[in-house]
Order: structure tokens, then C-alpha cells, then sequence
């Protein structure tokens, strides 16, 4: 049968397409998500704030704020960013601050995350996307997108650049490894997705030596290494275009203007036309057609 554009939509989103177990989040359960987001986010910034810590929306979140003054309609998720700096900052006061609502994910903190950014997710919810079958932490969450610093001597940055996307891949494939023989189940059969993942498990068993816990910290401590917090560029690793493709200069990034989001006056980067543009080319300002819009899908989802 023809898959026709809403399916492919789907299933790349998910790589689960018509399987038992999984389903397309509705309406009514994306806006539900959606206003646990926001009362999220408004505890974070309370937090931010009273500790003076720094932080930026990220990715979608800028988008959605100057083009909609809030969410993408669609969209599932808040991001934000924070540099290396002022995220080690907000880890000092997590648990007394946030944690009776929250707990906090990252590849440095262990708990089988096994993925290379960071989540804030509140105790008590479900949202189990098809990738976390082997993670404690499954709450409703927001990413954290780290920024690294990088070195200005563009040697030092290129080394640093490709033993960061190493270790990205490499932890990629080891917690593949362990999660394949589940995912094999909602895979449909010779496809793209299902032989890059069995090509991605076959390279993670020649690292299941290590725990995906300790490749997760091995990853961190590269992305981590340079320690100039004045560095004309910052990356971020952990992104959707990885070290090379998400280098930015520090003004650009770590300096923020005022913007609005769902009513809340949030933190955005100074430099986000360039960053909008990096990320989604020159017409990110238009809407795109309803067959380029994701579809979300998950395994379970509890509010």
C-alpha cells in the first residue's frame, strides 16, 4: 500500500508506523501538552530569575515566538538553551529549587539518559516517545541545548569539532544496542529507518564493553573540554546540525533581547535572525504546508 504524505510524515517521525502500542496525539492531548509546558516554563524562569541564570528559547521555541508569538500551532515541545557556564550554575541548585517537581537529565548525571542534550521532566507525567523503552525518566519534558565553548584557534576547533561528533555517534549507536531488539518490533522491515537503525546497533555492540551511561559521560567531557568562557564562537553539539553546522558567534547567542511567548515575556537570542537562518534557511518565516508539518506520535503519555 502507498504510503501517502501524512503516513510519511509519521513514520519518520516515529519509525513505528501502524504498530500496536503507538498512536497519533490528538488535539485535545497536544493543547493538554501544551499548557503543562507553559506552567513549566514559568517555573523555570521564576527560578532563573531569583538565581540569575542565563538562558535563551531554542530551536522551534525562537521560531515560534517571532512567528507566532507562541507555539508553532503543532508543535509538541519548548527548548532552550544555556551555556556550559550558566547550565553547571542551574545544576548546583536543581534539586533545591526545582526538584520536588522535576528531576534533570543529562549525559553527565547517569539514570541510563543516553542522549547527548539535556531534559528537565516533571515527576509524575508520561510522555515515552519510541527511543526511551530503557530510561527511568519518561516525564512531559523540556530539552536543554547546551553551548560549548570552542577554541579560536581553528585547529584546536576542527579536532574538537570531529571527536565531538565521534562521541556524539558513537553514543548514538551504544544506546541503540540496547534498545534495538524493541525498536526491531515496530520497524517496518527493509526500510531506510530499519537498516539504519540495525547498521547503528551493529556499531554499538562493539562499545557494549562500556555502559551507555559512562560513553553518555565520555561524550560530555568532550563536548565540555574547552574551557574558554570568552570564546568568540560557541557551538552546539547536541543540535539537530551538530558542532560544525550549529557554530555560532558568542554575541549572537549568549547575549538576549525580550520576546513574548503564549503571554510570558521570555529570553531569546540577540542574534536569532542568523540562527533561524542556519536552522531553517531563508524562508523561515513562512508556514509551511500542511504535509511538511510533523505529526507526534508516542508510546504513552499521562498528564
Amino acid at each position: 500500500m502507498a504510503i501517502g504524505s501524512k503516513d510519511k510524515r509519521h513514520f519518520f517521525k516515529t519509525g513505528m508506523k501502524g504498530c500496536p502500542g503507538t498512536y497519533e496525539i490528538s488535539d485535545a492531548e497536544l493543547y493538554e501538552l501544551q499548557q503543562t509546558l507553559i506552567s513549566m516554563l514559568k517555573d523555570f524562569i521564576k527560578v532563573f530569575e531569583e538565581n540569575n541564570i542565563a538562558y535563551t528559547l531554542s530551536g522551534g521555541s525562537v521560531l515560534g515566538t517571532i512567528r507566532h508569538k507562541g507555539f508553532i500551532p503543532w508543535d509538541d515541545d519548548i527548548d532552550l538553551n544555556m551555556s556550559r557556564k550558566e547550565f553547571n550554575k542551574l545544576k548546583k541548585i536543581f534539586d533545591r529549587e526545582l526538584g520536588d517537581k522535576y528531576v534533570l537529565c543529562a549525559p553527565e548525571l547517569g539514570r541510563n539518559h543516553g542522549m547527548t542534550h539535556a531534559q528537565i521532566k516533571k515527576k509524575g507525567t508520561v510522555y515515552k516517545a519510541f527511543n526511551e523503552v530503557n530510561k527511568p525518566d519518561v516525564g512531559i519534558f523540556m530539552d536543554i541545548f547546551v553551548l560549548e565553548n570552542t577554541y579560536n584557534n581553528i585547529i584546536l576547533r576542527t579536532i574538537h569539532g570531529y571527536l565531538c561528533l565521534l562521541w556524539g555517534y558513537i553514543l548514538t549507536c551504544r544506546k541503540t544496542y540496547d534498545d534495538f531488539q524493541y525498536l526491531q518490533q515496530h520497524l517496518l522491515p527493509g526500510s531506510d529507518l530499519e537498516k539504519a537503525y540495525s547498521k547503528k546497533a551493529k556499531m554499538g555492540r562493539l562499545f557494549s564493553f562500556m555502559s551507555v551511561d559512562k560513553v553518555a559521560k565520555k561524550a560530555y567531557k568532550c563536548y565540555s573540554f574547552c574551557a574558554d568562557n570568552r570564546s568568540k564562537y560557541v557551538s552546539i553539539p547536541s543540535g539537530r546540525k551538530h558542532y560544525f553546522g550549529e557554530m555560532y558567534l558568542r554575541s549572537d547567542m549568549c547575549k538576549s533581547i525580550e520576546g513574548e511567548f503564549e503571554g510570558m515575556k521570555v529570553n531569546i537570542p540577540d542574534g536569532y535572525s542568523k540562527y533561524m537562518l542556519a536552522l531553517y534557511g531563508k524562508n523561515y518565516m513562512e508556514i509551511p504546508p500542511e504535509e511538511d508539518r510533523e505529526i507526534h506520535s508516542a508510546i504513552e503519555l499521562k498528564f
